[in-house]
């Protein structure tokens, strides 16, 4: 007899609670700032990506609701069907923002890689990728009819080995430009050398580096972001050449397929791409905090990784990790364990904000020193 179907999923449910790797919600009560409502009391957000505040900033909350009451909440069909000219406009912004001819928006960060990936290259091509990818990279690359070879995370040599290897072949490199996991970054300027002397296509994810490093290379030929987190808006793009862009409206089967980006989000990103530009400190005080939460961290015997925003320590066991992820919510600090087998080593993924306070940066640190003990176990 057939398992009933709702069984079949509490088995597999089951399964995950055994290995303590279910997941649930962290619900907030309040907007993802630098303080949020959490529990029922206000605790230090260090999970976010929101790395610049802009999701709350005034004007980019005030451009979000303008374009709302313009255009209506949803564009509520695919933009080869209807195009609004808030989308025309973000694209048009994104474009001279990253120095390229032409941007085409996609409905997230993940719908942009996947479609890009899929789509640029195909059978009897190759596909280099970094072992540290984001997924919707990942997914993008099994999408493709090309074959995909994974190189050692940022290793130039081996990247190099792979490239005499195909010579000759269509070859696409693919990197992310800061690692989300890691929080450290590609060697560019090393892979756009490669690049020189062996002739690929190479695209670069800026999703975690909008507004903290410069990528506008003109020898990236693929940038894809989003507008996610930087910006605090929603949305992902891909910038590129006019020709290039044009194929992808008519070739990426996750935006000829999606409804288009919603007004609100397009706002949003349009105003937050002006602060950015205007206040250039946002991403000083960003790295200032950064260097004042590692030394904080560093006093109190805590080794910590990765560099720009997003920092990791090492917690050794999936059970160290949410136990420290515990002991840090009940000291008022909002941290996420990221468990094996997302990762090759469990950790705590934390990020700084160019908003946080030194008073909650001092908190943090206090929460910090609550866990010495268990990571020491």
């Amino acid at each position: 007899m057939a398992i009933p179907v709702d069984d079949m999923f509490k088995n597999l449910l089951t399964k995950l609670r055994s290995k303590k790797l279910l997941r649930t919600f962290r619900t907030i009560d309040s907007a993802n700032d630098h303080s949020v409502q959490f529990s029922g009391k206000d605790v230090v957000m260090m999970a976010s990506n929101n790395y610049f505040g802009l999701n709350v900033h005034p004007e980019v909350v005030e451009a979000s609701c303008a374009a709302v009451k313009k255009y209506g909440v949803g564009n509520v069909a695919s933009r080869l069907v209807v195009n609004l000219s808030i989308q025309n406009e973000l694209e048009k912004a994104l474009a001279a923002y990253k120095k390229k001819e032409a941007c085409l928006v996609f409905s997230s960060g993940y719908a942009a890689n996947v479609g890009v990936v899929s789509s640029v290259v195909g059978e009897g091509a190759i596909i280099l990728s970094d072992e540290l990818n984001h997924a919707s990279i990942v997914d993008g690359c099994k999408l493709s009819k090309a074959v995909t070879c994974v190189y050692n995370h940022c290793d130039v040599a081996h990247l190099e080995l792979l490239l005499k290897e195909h010579a000759g072949k269509k070859i696409l490199v693919v990197t992310d430009s800061i690692f989300s996991m890691d929080g450290d970054r590609a060697p560019l300027e090393a892979i756009i050398n490669l690049k020189k002397k062996y002739g690929f296509v190479l695209m670069v994810d800026d999703a975690h580096a909008t507004g903290i490093i410069d990528t506008s290379f003109p020898d990236i030929d693929i940038c894809v972001g989003t507008l996610s987190k930087t910006l605090g808006s929603q949305g992902g793009y891909v910038c590129g050449s006019r020709n290039l862009i044009d194929f992808f409206s008519n070739s990426s089967r996750s935006f000829m397929y999606s409804t288009g980006l919603n007004p609100g989000a397009c706002g949003g990103a349009l105003a937050a791409l002006l602060v950015l530009e205007r206040e250039k400190d946002l991403r000083n005080r960003l790295l200032e905090n950064v260097v004042y939460l590692k030394a904080g961290l560093s006093k109190i015997g805590l080794r910590v990784e990765g560099g720009y925003q997003i920092l990791t320590l090492s917690t050794e066991s999936n059970e160290k990790t949410m136990r420290c992820q515990e002991i840090l919510e009940r000291e008022g600090v909002f941290v996420t364990g990221i468990r094996k087998p997302s990762v090759a080593s469990p950790r705590l993924r934390i990020t700084a904000m160019a908003t946080h306070t030194r008073d909650e940066l001092d908190t943090a640190i206090r929460a910090f020193e609550k866990i010495v003990v268990v990571l020491a176990q």
